[in-house]
């Protein structure tokens, strides 16, 4: 059974997009997930409403996702979707009180916009400074979180 994920993200920077792409790089590691990838201002919500899973990101103002991003999950309500599972990641800097913040309360956000979708754990990547760039072994962090929450999507599919 194949799983069509969508890869969703706000960034100001090029960071949030950086990790985006590698989620989506370690996701199509796993055999049987078809993955798409795109910014949330320019994503055609058509093609959410048939997608398996939503992973979804934004980077991290101030201890929350950004509007836009906000924006992007709040115009959910207002599409049919099917998604059975979606994750939340987010990228922060300098304070470690941000470490998963933004991507908490992009998960509340999901489970209320998306209440028949599985929220899977999590992800949040440090940048070292407001432009960036990513601190050293997030990219590799990116890419193993993509390709273990593929794992997972795969692994409930086939018990469905």
């Amino acid at each position: 059974m194949a799983v069509g994920v969508y890869v969703i993200f706000d960034s100001k920077y090029g960071n949030t997009k950086a990790v985006a792409e590698q989620i989506a790089k370690g996701m199509r590691e796993a055999e049987g997930i078809g993955v798409e990838i795109d910014y949330a201002k320019s994503v055609d919500p058509s093609k959410l409403r048939c997608c398996d899973g939503l992973v979804v990101g934004a980077p991290n103002h101030m201890g929350k996702p950004s509007r836009a991003i906000i924006k992007f999950v709040d115009g959910f309500s207002k599409l049919d979707l099917t998604a059975r599972y979606a994750a939340a990641f987010d990228t922060y800097f300098q304070r470690q009180r941000y470490f998963m913040k933004a991507t908490w309360k992009l998960e509340k956000n999901l489970s209320c916009k998306l209440p028949n979708a599985k929220l899977l754990p999590g992800f949040s990547a440090k940048v070292t400074g407001v432009n960036g760039p990513l601190a050293e072994g997030e990219m590799e962090r990116a890419r193993e979180f993509g390709k273990a929450t593929a794992k997972l999507m795969l692994s409930q599919a086939r018990t469905c």
